[in-house]
C-alpha cells in the first residue's frame, strides 16, 4: 500500500512520483470547477512541517488564495482548430463542429478563502469561501455583436471538508480529506448575447456554480527528507441535476510534486496533475436556438466539455516565519485531449498565503 510503504521498500512509489512531474491537467472549466481549491494546495505548506505533529499555539489556520486561468484556441481531441474553422459563416456548410457564435478569449479569476481548525493531531476541518470573476471575448457573424465581451461575478460554491490523519512516521504522512460543495454559487447568470435581445441565460462556462451537491475526496502521502514528494488521488463527484436540468462532470486526478531544498525556509518545487473530467451530463435548454442546428456556439453543447490533460507546474513555497508562508505556482499545459471543438487551456497560476501557528 502507498500509505504503508517507506521509500527503501517501495521503490514503484519513487518511480510513480517522478513519472507524474509532468502532469497537471484541466479542462475547459466552468467557474466553480476553476475555483476548487484542491487539498493537495491547501496542505502544500502545512503538511510539509515536520507532517504537522507539533503542538500550536492556536489550532485556527488562515489560507488565502488568487488564481488566474486564460484559454485560447481550439482542440477537437487533441488536433488544434483555428477560429475560422470553428466560425461558420454563411456560404459554409453548417455542421455540429461549427458555429456563428465562439469564444476568443476566456479568462478566469478566483479569491479564495479558507478557515482552518485542528480537532487534534489527527483531525483538521475546513470552510472554503471563494469569489469568482470571468471574462469571455467573442467574435461572431450576427450583426452588432461581430465582437463582444460577456463577464460574471459572485460568490460561489461553498466547501466544508475534513482531513483524517491516516498514518505518520519520521519520514512520512498520509491523509484522507473529504468534504461537501454546497450550490450557493449562482447559476442563472444572465447577459446581452446575439441569441436574442436583451439580457438571456449565460452559458455553462459563465455560471458562478455548479447547483448540485457535490463531494470532494483525495488521499495524500507526503514523503519528508532526502527525497520530499507527495503523491494524491482525488475525485470530486457530483450529484442531482440542478434547478437548469443538468449536473457538472465528474473530475478523476492523480497528483505528485517534488520538493528541492534552497535553503531552511525556501524550496521550489516541480510537479503535476493527471486528469479526467467527464462531459456536463443534461442540458440547459434556454441555451438553445429554433433552428436544424440548436448550439449557437461550442460552449452552449454540454458534450464539448471534459476531457484530458497533461501540463507542467513549477513555483516555490517560501515559509516567511514560524506563523506566516507564502507559495507561488505557475502552470502551462503539455497535452491535451479535450472533447471538442473546446477553448483550450494556455495556463494558469496561483498565489497562496497561509497563516497559522
Amino acid at each position: 500500500m502507498i500509505l504503508t510503504a517507506s521509500l527503501s521498500s517501495n521503490k514503484p512509489l519513487v518511480i510513480l512520483s517522478l513519472i507524474l512531474l509532468s502532469f497537471d491537467a484541466y479542462t475547459q472549466s466552468t467557474p466553480t470547477e476553476f475555483a476548487e481549491m484542491s487539498f493537495e494546495d491547501l496542505f502544500a505548506l502545512s503538511i510539509d512541517d515536520e507532517g504537522n505533529s507539533k503542538e500550536k499555539i492556536t489550532p485556527w489556520s488562515f489560507v488565502y488564495q488568487f488564481k488566474l486561468a486564460e484559454f485560447e484556441g481550439y482542440l477537437d481531441d487533441d488536433k488544434s482548430l483555428s477560429n475560422d474553422y470553428v466560425l461558420w459563416s454563411p456560404g459554409d456548410i453548417r455542421n455540429d463542429k461549427n458555429f456563428p457564435i465562439i469564444p476568443t478569449t476566456i479568462t478566469q479569476k478566483a479569491h479564495l478563502v479558507t478557515i482552518g481548525y485542528q480537532f487534534s493531531l489527527q483531525w483538521q476541518g475546513h470552510l472554503t469561501l471563494p469569489y469568482i470573476s470571468q471574462s469571455t471575448d467573442h467574435i461572431s457573424i450576427v450583426g452588432n455583436y461581430n465582437a463582444f465581451t460577456i463577464n460574471s461575478s459572485g460568490y460561489g460554491d461553498t466547501v466544508l471538508s475534513t482531513s483524517y490523519k491516516l498514518l505518520e512516521t519520521q519520514s512520512s504522512t498520509s491523509w484522507l480529506s473529504m468534504g461537501i460543495s454546497l450550490p450557493t454559487g449562482s447559476i442563472d447568470e444572465k447577459g446581452d448575447t446575439p441569441r436574442a435581445p436583451g439580457d438571456q441565460q449565460l452559458p455553462y462556462t459563465m455560471q458562478i456554480g455548479s447547483g448540485t451537491y457535490d463531494f470532494p475526496f483525495q488521499l495524500t502521502y507526503q514523503n519528508i527528507g532526502k527525497h520530499d514528494f507527495n503523491v494524491s488521488l482525488a475525485a470530486t463527484i457530483r450529484t442531482g441535476i440542478n434547478d437548469r436540468n443538468y449536473r457538472l462532470g465528474n473530475s478523476y486526478s492523480l497528483a505528485s510534486r517534488y520538493r528541492f531544498e534552497l535553503s531552511p525556509n525556501l524550496q521550489t518545487f516541480i510537479g503535476g496533475e493527471a486528469q479526467y473530467t467527464q462531459a456536463i451530463n443534461g442540458q440547459d435548454n434556454a441555451l438553445l436556438v429554433p433552428a436544424a442546428f440548436i448550439y449557437p456556439a461550442s460552449i452552449t453543447n454540454p458534450k464539448y466539455f471534459g476531457g484530458k490533460k497533461i501540463s507542467l507546474k513549477t513555483g516555490f513555497n517560501w515559509r516567511l516565519s514560524e506563523q506566516y508562508s507564502l507559495s507561488i505556482q505557475v502552470s502551462k499545459p503539455l497535452y491535451q485531449y479535450l472533447n471538442g471543438p473546446q477553448p483550450k487551456e494556455k495556463w494558469r497560476a496561483n498565489i497562496q498565503f497561509i497563516t497559522s501557528s
